[in-house]
């Protein structure tokens, strides 16, 4: 026989049954839980915001509610404000802040973590980065900053959890999933990407943790692909060398946080250099006080990645002999090239006066170049083809002259594209192309990048944002329209097309 169930008691069932359904079912995730303080400038203060240089509470036109965040970087600063905020290891978090002014970043960084995004806007807009923390990470540094002497405004800085990254069962046989080579994508406009990790377990297993300048040196020799090399926070005297080669499946990672500082006794010798040494991630560290900073020779796929690279009596970061598929990211450098001899490019690919160094491929990506860098913000050498210079800030304050240095990028290769870039003080112009070797310094495109040539005080009558010195059908350059220019002569020099 068949009983029709009241329908009240049919509901009077199911509600008792979904009860004790949702009974058993874990809490759902509520709102996630705000790791900032003060992220809205409500409190009254900016504590515990730091700020350097001028920054103080504003109630004019903030994003919402009462109050935002409003500084002004001098001549010489970018008036940044920080808070540390602790975190967990490996976890994933969502980092935001709704920002307008010139060339305004939002970045987070600490042990094994480096990211960083910046817009350029007259009105409110959103910045958004996504990172994980390293097995190591348990606290970073959230920073806002500007550019130099251009006002700012920040408002609902937010940092939030995404949660755990699973790791992988301990009975699992499976290996760990290879890194992948450096991406040859275009970032958007600020965006920085960084390399992934290994899964947690693998890393832990395979990371060595140093804390001193011989322990730091035994551990690049005795590196082995898959390996990490974590540095803790302190000063570590020598000319460190890395042999070692890494693979495609197991890169060898070297980091730390900006507060990991290789320098020399000396004040000579490199900093860091890696030869014969391809697949090597370095991260986050900081070289300082040598005769050339970051080296990498004869090695590649090596990936620099958040790291401040300053005062250096020549360049800061070099790619040479024949280092292909570099990548330098998020990164940082000013101050090179202190002897004053027009031979302190802040990032230097390939080798003069030779065509056999085929430094290719290589990415300068989302960095801010300068200032005080002692010759041009990047060369790009003939014999190297193909890079990509792309959302990077330069400033050319320290430009000598001495040695032909009066431009932000010298292109002297082939097939370079230089995109979405932003410049200030300059001597003459922006952005130089060069045949320095029949055939060479061809095939240039730029496109999206910002001049500001106002200052400008080098002897050439004329300045341009882009100034092509051989251009025909055999040389051809790619110039678009959305490239622009403040003061100076024009865009670009006569007779080369814009569009």
């Amino acid at each position: 026989m068949t009983h029709r169930l009241h329908r009240g008691a049919a509901a009077t069932g199911a509600l008792a049954l979904g009860s004790a359904v949702l009974a058993l079912l874990p809490a759902q995730a509520g709102a996630a839980t705000e790791l900032l303080a003060n992220g809205g400038f409500e409190s009254g203060t900016l504590s515990p915001w730091s700020c350097t240089g001028t920054a103080a509470l504003t109630a004019s036109g903030p994003h919402s509610g009462a109050a935002a965040l409003s500084a002004t970087p001098g001549a010489g600063d970018l008036a940044p404000c920080t808070q540390g905020v602790d975190v967990r290891p490996n976890t994933g978090y969502t980092l935001s802040a709704w920002v307008k002014g010139s060339y305004v970043t939002l970045a987070a960084t600490g042990t094994g973590v480096s990211t960083s995004t910046w817009a350029n806007a007259a009105g409110w807009t959103q910045l958004t980065r996504t990172f994980t923390t390293g097995p190591d990470t348990t606290r970073v540094t959230v920073a806002l900053s500007g550019w130099y002497g251009s006002p700012y405004q920040a408002d609902d800085v937010s940092l939030t959890a995404l949660g755990a990254v699973p790791t992988p069962s301990p009975s699992s046989s499976a290996p760990p999933s290879p890194s992948p080579s450096p991406s040859t994508s275009t970032p958007g406009q600020g965006d920085a990407t960084l390399t992934p990790s290994a899964p947690a377990s693998s890393a832990a297993a395979n990371t060595v943790r140093v804390s001193t300048a011989k322990e730091l040196q035994a551990a690049l020799s005795a590196a082995v692909p898959g390996r990490t090399i974590q540095l803790a926070d302190g000063t570590y005297s020598g000319n460190f060398k890395i042999t070692t080669a890494g693979t495609a499946a197991a890169r060898i990672t070297l980091t730390g946080s900006p507060n990991a500082v290789l320098t020399t006794s000396t004040g000579g010798g490199y900093g860091l250099s890696l030869a014969g040494a391809p697949y090597w991630t370095v991260q986050g560290i900081t070289v300082t006080n040598a005769q050339k900073g970051i080296m990498v020779d004869s090695s590649d796929y090596v990936v620099l990645d958040g790291v401040t690279v300053h005062h250096t009596t020549m360049e800061g970061v070099h790619f040479r002999n024949s280092s292909s598929h570099g990548v330098l990211r998020n990164s940082t450098v000013h101050d090179t090239g202190t002897a004053h001899d027009g031979k302190g490019e802040g990032v230097y690919v390939g080798t003069a006066n030779t065509l056999t160094d085929k430094s290719d491929y290589v990415q300068i990506v989302g960095n801010t170049i300068g200032p005080n860098i002692g010759a041009e913000n990047i060369d790009l050498k003939e014999g190297t083809t193909g890079g990509l210079v792309s959302g990077n800030r330069f400033d050319g304050n320290g430009l000598t002259n001495i040695n032909y240095d009066d431009s932000w990028v010298d292109v002297k290769g082939n097939g370079y594209v230089i995109e979405n870039n932003t410049g200030v003080r300059t001597m003459n112009d922006g952005y130089q192309t060069h045949t320095q070797q029949p055939g060479w310094g061809c095939g240039t495109v730029f496109r999206g990048n910002r001049s500001d040539l106002t200052g400008a005080n080098g002897a050439n009558a004329a300045k341009y944002a882009i100034d092509v010195t051989n251009y025909s059908a055999a040389c051809p350059v790619t110039v678009t329209a959305d490239n622009t220019v403040t003061g100076g002569t024009a865009l670009v020099n006569p007779g080369i097309p814009v569009g």
